[in-house]
């Protein structure tokens, strides 16, 4: 049989032990190495903490084909209801079916596996944002339905309800994928840990074949509102116009944005160097986890060239001469993207522009770009994405213009029933004709003269 205890190092004194393979852990934090105890046998008892740090140890027994799971206090108590339960199975005195009296709760509901899921791995190895995400998620879309349920008694018709549900109410593609990935997420975990014996979620979406269009379209600011956008930020805000131009100009996202520091701009190639980003409060790499170079505009130079020396004055006052790494930041630390978007909102409605969210002004890059008859693979390498078709895809019906030029060129010689070129190198007939010149025989090959003798 199988013994499985989640144990600290320094626990292990007296127990002959087979180290099995590390869970996924953050250098922050000290995670326990998975340990056995085997004796053989299709039987396993594992011991297992539910949530790190919150003290209820569980006990998970899998029996030939049955399981069972029963809290039972403390890390101590645990193990000695463990060493105990190993005993009756070697000796064939154990029955999970006479431990059934002990009710619903022995089985974890999904809500308490998803919050293990959460913290005890995502958490971990996932960025901070998709942690929220993912905990949003299930508090906005799947607790209110499956959050009571025995992650046991989840069935695949029940999230398949659900997705169809938030579909007929129009919710995006993306919101449909994180509410499937919360759920079969806490699942797959659950199947790792021999509690369920089938993730009853996999492969559901491509089963439903879902076809959603996102909510929010695209609609990017014209020249005239980027204008306007510009001379009342200067006036009412002024703080804020260099960080928003520099997202008129260059098409960055926000938090590569408020990720920037002052050795990232090359003044004399004229480019910004993109290495990070700052998004709720931790600097972490861009969304593709790549650099790139962004080409900045005259006026860009200038703005930010003007932002330098204001803030080198500023540090000469306060005596210290030493200006702060961050170009957009409060007091050394970088600038809230909630307090950049507050501001954002608060120009526009002095301005009397119509409500846009922050990163329309990436839109609004691309589309006056492509516009102006830009390159989409420059464009593409300029806003950082990971393919041509993505570029294309999102801003591809943004320049009918030039598509309409592109089939104007096609009419260059209306009078012609095939296209020429202009000019050519040497003069071309405009029909085949016979030459003299050309049909002249050489010697001894003259017509009727192969045969003659």
């Amino acid at each position: 049989m199988l013994l499985k205890h989640w144990l600290p190092r320094h626990k292990t004194e007296g127990v002959a032990v087979a180290a099995g393979p590390k869970k996924l852990c953050s250098p922050s934090l000290q995670w326990l190495d998975p340990l056995t105890i085997s004796r053989g046998g299709p039987m396993a008892v594992k011991v297992k903490e539910k949530i790190q740090g919150s003290g209820e140890w569980w006990i998970f027994i899998n029996h030939k084909g049955k399981r069972k799971s029963k809290k039972v206090g403390d890390e101590k108590t645990a193990l000695e209801v463990a060493r105990k339960i190993e005993a009756k199975l070697t000796l064939g005195e154990f029955e999970i079916e006479k431990q059934e009296e002990s009710g619903p709760e022995d089985v974890p509901s999904f809500k308490e596996y998803a919050e293990l899921w959460l913290n005890d791995y995502i958490k971990a190895v996932r960025r901070p944002a998709t942690h929220e995400r993912y905990g949003d998620a299930l508090k906005r879309y799947v607790y209110p339905t499956l959050g009571k349920k025995k992650i046991t008694d989840i069935r695949r018709k029940e999230v398949r309800n659900l997705l169809l549900k938030l579909h007929n109410r129009g919710y995006s593609k993306s919101i449909l994928r994180i509410v499937h990935a919360s759920i079969s997420g806490p699942m797959n975990y659950a199947l790792d840990d021999e509690i369920i014996q089938a993730n009853p979620v996999t492969g559901l979406t491509r089963g439903l074949q879902l076809k959603t269009k996102d909510n929010r379209e695209i609609e990017p600011m014209n020249r005239e509102e980027v204008h306007l956008f510009l001379e009342t930020c200067k006036q009412s805000y002024k703080d804020y116009y260099p960080l928003f131009l520099c997202a008129l100009r260059t098409g960055m996202r926000l938090g590569e944005i408020l990720g920037l520091r002052w050795g990232d701009i090359d003044w004399h190639s004229k480019f910004i160097e993109v290495r990070r980003s700052y998004k709720r409060g931790n600097m972490g790499p861009t969304k593709t986890g790549k650099t790139r170079r962004v080409d900045m505009s005259e006026q860009l130079i200038e703005s930010l060239r003007s932002l330098y020396v204001e803030t080198h004055k500023e540090a000469l006052k306060k005596g210290t001469g030493k200006i702060q790494e961050a170009i957009f930041h409060h007091d050394g630390i970088p600038t809230a993207q909630n307090s950049v978007r507050y501001i954002f909102k608060r120009v526009l409605k002095t301005a009397g522009l119509r409500e846009m969210r922050v990163h329309d002004l990436r839109h609004t890059y691309a589309s006056l770009l492509l516009s102006d008859g830009a390159s989409p693979v420059y464009v593409k390498e300029q806003l950082g994405h990971t393919s041509i078709q993505m570029t294309v895809d999102i801003y591809g019906h943004l320049i009918p213009s030039a598509n309409r030029d592109a089939v104007n060129r096609l009419d260059a010689h209306p009078d012609a029933p095939y296209t020429h070129p202009e000019k050519t190198e040497k003069a071309q007939p405009s029909e085949i004709t016979p030459h003299s010149h050309a049909m002249v025989p050489k010697p001894g090959f003259e017509p009727g003269q192969a045969y003659a003798h």
